[in-house]
């Protein structure tokens, strides 16, 4: 009767914390405001400008970001994912990385903005969007 009653106790407070760690993650998760937002479709929001701007529909347009200029910092746990997401929000359009294309993207900070125009100055013209998205068009020669 015992080891009855110890195995119903030791299952009861098994199942109270696992739902309390599922509750407490939840708020977690919640907090960072994961469980209502769509980052991808926020990507996309934030991309619409620049697709609207660009003169073609299909195409090949450069990409950079914060690690593309040298001195600027950036994290690198993100910046395969933006590229990626920017591939994605950008279709049909082909995103390629650098600037070797007539149109680019800028995806910078506003530090990382600073020094690569600082070392690209009358080379593109620049067009400022929102939230740290610059487009580029290359300069003729």
């Amino acid at each position: 009767m015992r080891s009855v009653w110890l195995s119903r106790a030791l299952l009861f407070i098994i199942l109270a914390a696992s739902v309390a760690a599922g509750l407490r993650n939840l708020a977690v998760t919640q907090n960072l405001g994961s469980i209502t937002d769509d980052p991808v479709a926020d990507w996309e929001q934030r991309f619409a400008a620049v697709k609207a701007r660009l003169p073609f529909e299909r195409g090949f347009v450069g990409y950079i970001s914060d690690s593309d200029v040298p001195g600027a910092s950036f994290d690198p746990a993100n910046d395969e994912g933006e590229y990626v997401l920017t591939q994605y929000a950008m279709a049909p359009v082909i995103v390629i990385r650098g600037t070797a294309q007539e149109w680019n993207i800028a995806n910078l900070s506003t530090a990382a903005f600073r020094i690569w125009s600082n070392r690209h100055s009358g080379t593109f013209g620049v067009v400022p969007l929102r939230n740290g998205l610059y487009l580029l068009h290359r300069n003729a020669n």
